[in-house]
């Protein structure tokens, strides 16, 4: 099974809801973090086949951290606007896909 990371947002029910249907697995962080952002991201992003962040709903920093991480790990990553799983979603599976 495919696993998509979803950073930012509040969501988490819904996006893991929404995976089941789709086939695939959900990780979801917040996006909320510390002053050690790497170390939060990079077990996360491991673990997934795919990244969305949703880039209205998380800091700049915490952004452009797990932008970082996901080039290192080579994972791809792809940018939500707003604030819809729905839309989230989709995105991540199309990049899975």
């Amino acid at each position: 099974m495919k696993t998509i990371a979803v950073i930012g947002g509040s969501q988490k029910q819904t996006l893991e809801k929404l995976a089941r249907k789709q086939g695939c697995g959900i990780i979801f962080h917040s996006g909320k973090t510390g002053k050690k952002r790497e170390k939060e991201f990079l077990p996360i992003l491991r673990k997934a086949d795919c990244v969305v962040v949703m880039a209205g709903a998380l800091s700049h920093p915490s952004m452009w951290t797990v932008r970082e991480v996901a080039e290192k790990l080579g994972k791809p990553i792809v940018y939500h606007q707003g604030f819809g799983a729905t839309g989230a979603l989709k995105k991540g599976v199309a990049l899975i896909d």
